[in-house]
């Protein structure tokens, strides 16, 4: 028999074909918006977060890091590498659940540094602390 691929057997070549695909996305990987409209999210599957603020008090958007835990319950979801405005340094280790497919819900505390943010991330969900965000069609 001649292959395209000598020396690769019919079940490696499925596998190697099988292991080109990309990864699936989670249900992170899309852009949110916040359930006031102040704030919207835009996460990519590359670990990348675009965070837009147009709250009375502060006006920014934010092109940070991101780092999902699906293992733990609630999530764990951290946002960092902040290089300007009021979190410059800092860590935003938080907590995040779907609420729907089609929403989630947030928590978030500062943290200085990586030692620091699991004894400051939000265990339950504050109801005066989360915020709701709903994925943008």
């Amino acid at each position: 028999m001649n292959s395209v691929f000598p020396g690769i057997t019919g079940i490696s070549f499925l596998l190697l074909v099988f292991s080109c695909r990309p990864a699936p996305k989670h249900y992170l990987d899309h852009r949110w918006s916040g359930d006031d409209g102040n704030q919207i999210m835009i996460f990519d599957g590359d670990s990348s977060l675009q965070w837009i603020f147009h709250e009375p008090t502060l006006s920014d958007t934010f092109l940070v890091r991101y780092r999902l835990d699906q293992s733990a319950t609630p999530n764990r979801l951290d946002l960092y590498n902040f290089s300007s405005g009021i979190l410059k340094g800092k860590i935003l280790a938080g907590i995040v659940q779907p609420l729907s497919p089609d929403s989630i819900q947030l928590d978030f505390e500062p943290a200085e540094t990586w030692a620091e943010a699991d004894s400051v991330r939000p265990r339950t969900f504050d109801p005066e602390q989360r915020r709701v965000f709903v994925k943008v069609k």
